[in-house]
């Protein structure tokens, strides 16, 4: 019997190198055929205008990794140093892609939750704090912050598109070379998008065990019929990489 270590990565693109490298890591073969693509504000938006008062801005409250991206490349596009600004990160992933651009988290929720997040930010009444959101992501954490007294501009830093029309091709051609032992899923748009890349190649994917990163994700899993095997603890690609692992050995598929 010879077993599948084959992993389908659904993430963004320009998001999957860590992933795909942490899975190799653990003795994985990942596969990346992104279900969603992930499109910046473009100059002019909101967030330009929200940029250029950073320094002023109590807070500067960072939703996901990509929104990182968002602000800090606004930042640049319209000159204004984000050194000055305190930023407060959901989770280690979103914590990761600041650290990484040289900006110093001062806070992260004790879970990576908007909810935790929202209740957990230490703000005053008539604090100005910015969120910086994916379209996708709703105004919760806006809305919470705004109750406990802060002043809040709430902007959309990215946009999501579900189901890239290049993945069709690519998601025929992952499954013609062999099965799959696991599909990692890293938020509800790369599931939705995953299925819809599937109707398009008309090929039915949800037999195949998925890995989820966080409960939101599982439940939009789960909620469309995959098998969930596992809830990864954290975002984190080593974490994601050593949860797929366990799942390939404990839940072999077999080549026949």
């Amino acid at each position: 019997m010879t077993v599948s270590r084959r992993v389908l990565v659904t993430r963004a693109a320009a998001q999957a190198a860590p992933t795909v490298a942490a899975l190799r890591k653990v003795g994985l073969d990942p596969v990346l055929v992104p279900a969603i693509e992930i499109d910046l504000a473009p100059a002019g938006s909101d967030i330009d205008s929200a940029a250029r008062w950073l320094p002023s801005y109590r807070w500067v409250v960072i939703t996901s990794p990509n929104g990182a991206r968002a602000i800090l490349k606004t930042a640049e596009r319209v000159f204004t140093p984000f050194e000055a600004s305190r930023f407060a990160a959901i989770g280690s992933a979103t914590r990761s892609a600041l650290e990484v651009e040289g900006v110093d988290v001062e806070f992260e929720p004790s879970l990576s939750t908007a909810a935790s997040l929202a209740t957990e930010l230490p703000v005053a009444s008539g604090d100005r704090v910015l969120v910086v959101r994916g379209d996708l992501a709703g105004d919760n954490v806006a809305t919470t912050l705004r109750q406990r007294g802060a002043l809040v501009d709430d902007v959309v830093g990215y946009s999501t598109r579900e189901a890239p029309s290049a993945s069709v091709r690519l998601l025929r051609d992952a499954l013609e070379a062999g099965p799959f032992a696991a599909i990692v899923f890293t938020s509800g748009s790369t599931v939705r998008g995953l299925v819809a890349l599937g109707a398009g190649a008309h090929i039915d994917v949800r037999d195949v065990p998925a890995i989820c990163i966080g409960p939101q994700t599982a439940a939009a899993a789960g909620g469309v019929g995959f098998k969930v095997a596992a809830v990864a603890p954290d975002p984190n690609p080593r974490a994601v990489a050593r949860m797929t692992a366990s799942v390939v050995v404990r839940q072999p598929r077999e080549i026949r």
